[in-house]
């Protein structure tokens, strides 16, 4: 069985990912939230690339939030909502994005916590209404279904778990910390 404190599904995922989100949610930290949110997807399409890329693309973006995040409503976002949601909020810190410029995705009014639908068309083609909470909850499920499809094959599972050991996590946390690195470790908290 393996030691859960050295897994790469605890650690990246539970640990760093999950974690940093609900923390920042419950300090109503909301644009930190949503960059980590629209992260983690980006990170989840990195994880799912074939094994013979390196670098994650637009398409690898929206082919895993088509295949994964769903919304338990009839509203749902498409990838490219979502990909362009995720270039607003990363690249100028607002609602537009290039792809909304180009009428190619809707721009989200994104909102702390709806009740009833987390998704909600508002009548303009151009805008949809997003619950913040409604988002989180269905990454996470899908997240929760991409590792049961990534575990079912052990192919699949060997990319992504080298591939898990290179997410963000907790230095101290890792077996066999280099002895080199110990002095500066003492105490302190490395992200690599």
């Amino acid at each position: 069985m393996s030691d859960l404190k050295h897994d790469p599904v605890i650690n990246a995922i539970q640990k760093g990912i999950k974690d940093d989100i609900d923390f920042n949610l419950r300090a109503e930290r909301f644009r930190a939230t949503l960059i980590l949110i629209y992260a983690a997807i980006d990170a989840m399409a990195f994880l799912n690339m074939p094994a013979t890329q390196s670098d994650v693309t637009r398409k690898d973006f929206i082919d895993w939030a088509e295949r994964y995040l769903k919304f338990p409503c009839k509203t749902q976002l498409s990838g490219s909502d979502l990909y362009g949601a995720r270039c607003g909020i990363l690249h100028t810190y607002s609602l537009q994005s290039k792809m909304s410029r180009e009428g190619k995705c809707r721009m989200f009014f994104h909102v702390n916590n709806i009740p009833g639908d987390p998704v909600r068309d508002i009548g303009h083609p151009q805008y949809i209404l997003v619950s913040i909470v409604g988002l989180k909850t269905a990454l996470f499920a899908a997240i929760d279904c991409f590792l049961v499809y990534v575990f079912a094959s052990v192919q699949k599972a060997k990319v992504v778990e080298s591939r898990l050991k290179k997410l963000l996590i907790k230095y101290e946390d890792l077996p066999g910390t280099d002895p080199h690195l110990r002095p500066f470790l003492e105490g302190h908290l490395l992200i690599t």
